[in-house]
Order: C-alpha cells, then sequence, then structure tokens
C-alpha cells in the first residue's frame, strides 16, 4: 500500500524540485559498521550473517521514511513497507537476484530466507519482482572491504530505488567492522536522511 505525497505541502518540495531532473541525481555514501555484535550473535545462534545482516539493515530503510519514498511519474508516493532483493552467486561463479520479505524478528527472516534464496538459486534469473517499487535493491560484495562503490546503470533519472551493498568484513582496533553502501536519489532525499539511516542501524547493531 501507498499514498500519494502532496508536494505543495511537503517540506523537501523545493529539493524535490531541483533534484529531479538531473541526469545523474545519485549519491553514494559508503562507510565501515561495527558488526562485532552481530557476527558473535550469529555464531552463537547459527543464523547466517548475510541474511541477518539484512533484516537489520531493511528493518532500518523502513523505519527512515524517506528510503520508502519513490517517484511515480512526476508524484511522490510513500509505501507502507519495502521490502529487499538482493544478488546471489551462483555455483558457475554468475550471479542472479533473490527476493526477500521482511519478516517479524531475525530469526523468522533467516528462516525464510534461506529457503528464498535456494528457490532462486534454482531459478537463476534476474526478473524477480521487477515491476515492484516497493523495494531496496541490496548486493553483497564479500570479495573486497571497499571504500567506494558504483552501480551499473540505465541512465534512468526516475529510477528512484535505494541500492544498498555491503562488502568483506576486517578487523580494525580489536573489532570486526564491515563496509556498506548506500545509495540514493537526491529528489527523495539528502545526506541527512542517509547519516540518520546509518546511524539507526548502527545502534541496532550495537544492542544485539
Amino acid at each position: 500500500m501507498h499514498r500519494e505525497i502532496d508536494l505543495e505541502t511537503w517540506e523537501r518540495r523545493s529539493t524535490f524540485e531541483f533534484f529531479k531532473d538531473f541526469e545523474d541525481p545519485y549519491f553514494n555514501i559508503t562507510a565501515n559498521l561495527n558488526v562485532a555484535r552481530l557476527y558473535d550473535m550469529c555464531k552463537s545462534n547459527g543464523l547466517a550473517f548475510s541474511l541477518a545482516f539484512l533484516f537489520y539493515s531493511l528493518e532500518t530503510a523502513n523505519e527512515v521514511r524517506e528510503f520508502r519514498l519513490r517517484m511515480i511519474g512526476e508524484s511522490v508516493v510513500e509505501f507502507d513497507r519495502v521490502e529487499a532483493t538482493q544478488t546471489i552467486l551462483n555455483e558457475d561463479k554468475t550471479f542472479s537476484f533473490s527476493y526477500y520479505r521482511l519478516q517479524d524478528n531475525v530469526i523468522e527472516f533467516v528462516s525464510e530466507g534461506r529457503v528464498s534464496r535456494d528457490k532462486y538459486l534454482s531459478l537463476k534469473t534476474f526478473d524477480v519482482e521487477t515491476d515492484r517499487l516497493d523495494l531496496i535493491y541490496y548486493s553483497a560484495f564479500p570479495w573486497v572491504s571497499f571504500t567506494s562503490f558504483k552501480h551499473a546503470s540505465r541512465l534512468n533519472n526516475r529510477q528512484t530505488i535505494p541500492r544498498m551493498v555491503f562488502g568483506k568484513m576486517f578487523e580494525e582496533n580489536g573489532s570486526r567492522k564491515m563496509p556498506f553502501s548506500v545509495e540514493a536519489h537526491h529528489a527523495m532525499m539528502d545526506g541527512y536522511h542517509v547519516g540518520l539511516y546509518y546511524e539507526t542501524l548502527q545502534q541496532k547493531l550495537n544492542s544485539l
């Protein structure tokens, strides 16, 4: 479900109007997250780390309103809830897409996520929920602790689904960290909102 935003009263109307017709309206922020507590929790409970992280990341995206905003034509809508598609690595080292529904807790999400991952590994397709806007596009890049990231693009400046990528974990000052990239459409949100997202997500990870 979604509702249309009243652009006349929207506090970001002027920013929206300024950025919406840019040829390249996207900005990308990459930062390291402390994932030590999540890693330990997954080890203790037999959870897949990548799916557990995906749960907390997606849960956070639902809590920061701007990550649920999308453009439809010249209108802006707010979805009640967003879910996830993610790249998965196939046995032949090609990749395809999978789909994950948000669950009530991390245990349910990891359990359902394993079923979903196996389903889409067998399908080996890019055609996954392609008509939906109520998504976050995720990628996993576990081979490199990257410091920046650039996505391939069709140069469609009306594509307003955020893109997120997590990379290889590494140790720094005795703690386990992981790079995490967020790409967003500047007509939908600003650096403040991405900063709030990182802050909220890190607080979740710290409280485990």
